[in-house]
């Protein structure tokens, strides 16, 4: 009993084919067919070959270097709009060696419209799209793309409308010089209190 399933399984099979065969009155054999053939083969041939040569000289180099100036600081560039008056905002960086770096050093504390222009807003919804583009596609004209982008001008452009728009932010800009350890830049409600021994 066994061996007649087994034996009707192995015909079925055999006889299973997701391709269908032609029968062999439908084919006729001709030179510029078999040249066809012949070609695409070769082509297909050489593009495997090529891609695992790539596959295989494709190698990374990592570089590094050891910072010995223990001295020297790290100077961080800052320009951050906070929808709060430039009267209750403060900043400051605190380092895990427990350093404080004032604000008064490097930032400037300027009145803004927290708001975007119309023209600022178009420029913003554009760049998401792009952005957003970029992240799902990933083909060699896509990676061109994104560097040509990452080489354009992105700064927002600058405001268009009314001046006489009352300024209900504060934008925090400029540079702070900072030791070279973990911290944390703070911008919090209020100015910052400096407390010393």
């Amino acid at each position: 009993m066994r061996r007649l399933n087994r034996k009707k399984t192995l015909s079925l099979v055999k006889e299973l084919d997701a391709f269908p065969k032609v029968p062999d009155s439908y084919v006729e054999t001709s030179a510029s067919g078999g040249t066809v053939s012949l070609i695409a083969f070769t082509t297909m041939a050489l593009l495997t070959i090529m891609e695992f040569s790539v596959y295989q000289d494709t190698w990374m180099k990592y570089e590094y270097e050891v910072d010995k100036d223990f001295s020297s600081k790290l100077r961080i560039n800052i320009d951050i709009t906070v929808a709060m008056k430039c009267q209750y905002v403060g900043a400051d960086v605190l380092d895990l060696a427990e350093t404080m770096v004032a604000s008064a050093d490097g930032l400037s504390y300027e009145p803004a419209v927290f708001d975007l222009s119309p023209q600022q807003r178009e420029w913003q919804r554009m760049l998401q799209l792009v952005q957003s583009r970029l992240q799902e596609e990933h083909s060699l004209q896509d990676v061109i793309f994104k560097s040509a982008f990452k080489s354009a001008a992105t700064a927002l452009p600058p405001r268009e409308d009314d001046p006489s728009l009352t300024p209900d932010a504060c934008r925090i800009h400029g540079h702070l010089y900072v030791n070279k350890v973990a911290g944390n830049f703070h911008i919090t409600v209020g100015k910052y209190v400096l407390f010393t021994s």
